[in-house]
């Protein structure tokens, strides 16, 4: 085998993931400016330099460079360093290092944050496009810690990874439905039916049509952990009415379908 153990073969698949996400927004953010004459506000070979540390797993040092370009008044508004600053939390809570887990104990939070803010800074979605790959498995992480906390009857803190969910995508009818059914949990009734609208407007707009897999993973836990939890209340319609509003994607799923003859 030419790889002989799971550790370089992650390696090398990461190393390769990071250049093929990486490389081509670069290149992007420097044809921004256009005119030659006009020198860019962030020089490529930065760009450059954070890019290799990434790629050798020096997270810090590229938390410590892209800082200041997030806090700098003349390249604050530049999305590609937040996002940077997203993956190199992201790396961080992913890592094995308990010192540095203990250090960055609010890693995984820390990489939502920035990818809120890099979502926002790009206004024009000129690179969201190219973090395809790195958005997902940020949504995975965050998918899994939430559910964690929903199953330790931790509504509010679960109900703060569900909100970063649906700012990272606001057409995320998962996202939306988990987060009104916490905050339900949380006996924020108000705020809970806000956020079920949202999600009912979404599906009844796209029908979960354009959805990540990922996306259709949360939206598949959302509708059976809803329907159940309003089933145990006595409300059947609405429990029913959420499996159905999703039929177009789990009309055929075993599991879905298990929960709606249960009903």
């Amino acid at each position: 085998m030419l790889f002989g153990n799971t550790t370089c073969m992650k390696a090398l698949q990461f190393t390769l993931l990071v250049g093929l996400m990486l490389l081509q927004p670069l290149a992007s953010f420097g044809q921004r400016y256009g005119d030659e004459d006009e020198a860019p506000l962030i020089p490529q070979e930065d760009f450059d330099e954070l890019l290799m540390w990434m790629v050798d797993g020096k997270y810090e040092k590229v938390l410590y460079k892209a800082i200041r370009y997030t806090e700098d008044d003349d390249t604050k508004k530049e999305p590609v360093p937040y996002v940077f600053m997203s993956m190199a939390f992201f790396k961080i809570s992913e890592s094995s290092d308990e010192e540095l887990l203990e250090k960055y104990s609010k890693a995984l939070k820390d990489a939502l944050k920035y990818a809120s803010k890099f979502v926002k800074k790009d206004k024009e979605k000129e690179y969201i496009s190219e973090y395809v790959d790195y958005f997902n498995d940020l949504r995975r992480a965050t998918m899994n810690q939430a559910e964690i906390y929903v199953d330790d009857e931790k509504f509010t803190k679960a109900k703060s990874y569900y909100k970063y969910m649906w700012t990272l995508d606001a057409e995320d009818p998962g996202a939306w439905l988990m987060y009104g059914s916490v905050l339900w949990k949380a006996k924020a009734v108000r705020d809970a039916q806000e956020s079920w609208n949202t999600a009912e407007q979404l599906l009844i707009e796209y029908g979960g049509k354009g959805l990540e897999e990922v996306q259709q993973d949360l939206l598949k836990y959302a509708v059976i952990y809803t329907a159940e939890m309003l089933a145990d209340e006595g409300n059947l319609t609405d429990a029913r009415k959420w499996i159905e509003a999703t039929d177009a994607l789990f009309g055929t799923d075993r599991e879905v379908q298990a929960v709606l003859r249960s009903l």
